[in-house]
């Protein structure tokens, strides 16, 4: 029984860092100056929108991702990604899908960062229609601009979005 429990853990363990640590996105990202308005507005947008976040993570707590402005101990500030865990006043609980690149520190993938540290969001509903995203909507309305056709993939969950 004792080497059954371990083995469980370890698979369990596997199944965690595969679900959390590889890289989730399929498609290599767009190439875009972060100066682009469309990707300042869409930012704007998702910070103005952190209150409907807030209630639609109440109602579809298992599938919301944020994007996160974190400084490393370098003075560097990157772009994270990061699985939502919870929401507690203005401190939201993650798991970093994306850990920054330029911290010497020691960092787990558990982080707590601040409402309004974030981005962009995005959440999932229960029927698989996208909320947020602003960010995503951003990337695929300048890749039509710049003339680059979207795989089937990102073409289908484009259609997935909701306003």
């Amino acid at each position: 029984m004792y080497w059954g429990l371990i083995i469980v853990i370890i698979l369990a363990g596997f199944w965690l860092h595969n679900r959390y640590s590889s890289e989730s996105q399929d498609f290599p990202p767009l190439e875009t100056d972060p100066n682009d308005p469309l990707v300042l507005e869409a930012i704007a947008l998702a910070k103005a929108s952190l209150d409907e976040f807030r209630a639609l993570f109440l109602r579809y707590p298992n599938d919301a991702f944020v994007k996160l402005g974190f400084e490393s101990d370098g003075g560097v500030v990157e772009h994270l990604g990061a699985h939502v865990e919870g929401i507690k006043g203005d401190e939201v609980s993650v798991f970093l899908v994306t850990p920054p690149i330029t911290h010497t520190g020691k960092m787990a993938h558990n982080y707590v960062c601040q409402i309004d540290d974030i981005e962009d969001w995005q959440i999932t509903d229960n029927a698989g229609n996208i909320y947020g995203g602003f960010i995503q909507r951003a990337m695929f309305t300048i890749a039509e601009r710049e003339g680059i056709a979207l795989p089937p993939e990102l073409k289908a969950m484009q259609n997935k979005y909701i306003d």
